[in-house]
Order: structure tokens, then C-alpha cells, then sequence
């Protein structure tokens, strides 16, 4: 039974860490490089394909993948900035967002806005 997950990313406030699942990176061509991409006005996280010459492109390191179920990212200020967006979201909690793929791009949009409360 081959069964479609929705993309994905969980944002941990307390490690600070976040966990970008591999559904999420197999929907946009699972590439080398991306980018995490904020809309502080519309609060909407975007992570969409990159490569080596950006430099604010996160390498995703295909041995990191064996044996997980996503990609992490630890970034103090990013998270922070994240949080310092999302004014419902409590210190030391972890949150789940499901993201839409853009029609005809590789690009995935989560609305933080939306985000879920986990135990992580």
C-alpha cells in the first residue's frame, strides 16, 4: 500500500532544533541543498531546493539520512526568530507544522500559524 505523507518540519524551542522530515525533502526532488525561506508578515516558513554558491543553504548530507526520519537543523537564532514570530508558542515546547506543496514547484509552505503542540 503506498501511502502519500503530508510534508512536514517540527520546531523544538528547548534544544533548539529543527526536524525537517524526509517526506518533506522527497516532494521537492530530495536535493543536496535548501533553503529555509521566512515570511515574518504572512508568519509562513518556506523550504524549497538550493545549491552549494547560496550561502545561507543548508547541505543535507545523504549519510545523515540512513536510518532517520529527517534532516536537523540546530539554529539558536532562527528558532528564536521563529518563536519571537509565532506569539502562541510557549518556551520549551516542540511544534509540529504540515506544509502544501506549491503546484509546479519544488517549493514546500508551512503557516506556523497552524503549528501543532508535540512531545518531542
Amino acid at each position: 500500500m503506498n501511502k502519500t505523507l503530508k510534508p512536514a518540519i517540527s520546531v523544538n524551542l528547548k534544544k533548539p532544533l529543527i526536524r525537517i522530515h524526509k517526506d518533506t525533502l522527497h516532494s521537492i526532488g530530495d536535493p543536496d541543498y535548501i533553503l529555509l525561506l521566512v515570511n515574518p508578515i504572512e508568519c509562513t516558513l518556506a523550504v524549497l531546493p538550493s545549491d552549494r554558491s547560496d550561502s545561507k543553504a543548508q547541505h543535507i548530507s545523504k549519510s545523515s539520512l540512513v536510518n532517520k526520519k529527517s534532516f536537523e537543523i540546530y539554529s539558536k537564532s532562527l528558532v528564536q526568530n521563529l518563536r519571537n514570530l509565532c506569539n502562541d508558542w510557549e518556551n520549551d515546547k516542540a511544534y509540529r507544522i504540515y506544509g502544501e506543496k506549491i503546484p509546479d514547484k519544488a517549493v514546500i509552505r508551512f503557516d506556523m500559524r497552524e503549528a501543532i503542540s508535540i512531545n518531542e
